[in-house]
């Protein structure tokens, strides 16, 4: 197994802990994604993202795990989402119930959730297994990743730069804008970007070094984005507006 930041260690090891007390036999696998497997994982800052494939579906164990969330919560954010292998093994289904954490919070929702065909992706090209479910097989669907994607960039994004727009005409010219707003744009685009044109996901700081690369009028902001996703800056949990972190999939 690839060796743990020390703060995924200790965060994955006491929750596989409390899972196999109170619910022994329920959580099968810990396959961590995000920041960790892309190697651009943060002390502090960075969220630490997985997936927990359970023997069965949770949706009658709720209040256990509630609870075991609540004993994780004061460090680092840890979102995972609990799957079983039948549903890995086919395509996501976005209006299913599912079981999850956002910033650490623990989530009941009636459909969606991070049900997507990113985290499906990320789980079969390259996660970092924390315990292995033998034999599982996650089913893979590369254009129906691109097509999300697509969406993702009209539906999420494109409002989101016009709210921005909207934001900066409001503020004096030489009013500062806080550094981690600059960063959710000039990251969150080009990794899309960089998703459509090689079908491959990245890290923040690849991002901002394929954006720099390829966008020669957005080199600097790029630039200084990657920097700070480098030196783990903090990344926010909501737009610098008003909305809920992306819902690209891609943490």
């Amino acid at each position: 197994m690839t060796a743990l930041p020390e703060q995924v260690a200790a965060v994955t090891a006491r929750h596989l802990e409390l899972l196999d007390t109170a619910l022994p036999g329920l959580a099968t696998g810990l396959y961590l994604t995000g920041s960790v497997p892309l190697g651009d994982f943060q002390p502090n800052t960075s969220d630490i993202d997985g997936v927990v494939v359970v023997s069965e579906p949770v949706t009658g164990r709720l209040d256990v795990l509630r609870e075991i969330h609540a004993k994780l919560a004061g460090g680092p954010a840890y979102d995972v989402v609990y799957l079983t292998a039948a549903e890995l093994a086919a395509p996501p289904r976005r209006y299913r119930p599912a079981v999850f954490t956002l910033d650490g919070e623990f989530k009941d929702a009636p459909n969606g959730g991070p049900v997507t065909p990113v985290l499906w992706a990320e789980l079969a090209r390259g996660p970092v297994v924390v315990r292995e479910h033998e034999g599982l097989e996650v089913y893979d669907d590369r254009e129906a990743l691109r097509a999300f994607t697509r969406d993702n960039l009209t539906s999420y994004w494109l409002p989101q730069t016009d709210e921005l727009a909207r934001h900066v005409d409001g503020m004096a010219d030489d009013a500062p804008m806080e550094a981690w707003v600059v960063e959710w744009f000039v990251l969150g685009v080009p990794r899309l970007h960089a998703l459509l044109a090689t079908d491959e996901i990245v890290s923040k700081t690849a991002a901002g070094r394929w954006g720099a690369e390829r966008f020669p009028a957005w080199a600097e902001p790029c630039a200084g984005g990657a920097s700070r996703a480098g030196r783990g800056s903090g990344r926010p949990s909501r737009s610098p507006t008003r909305g809920p972190r992306s819902p690209s999939g891609v943490p």
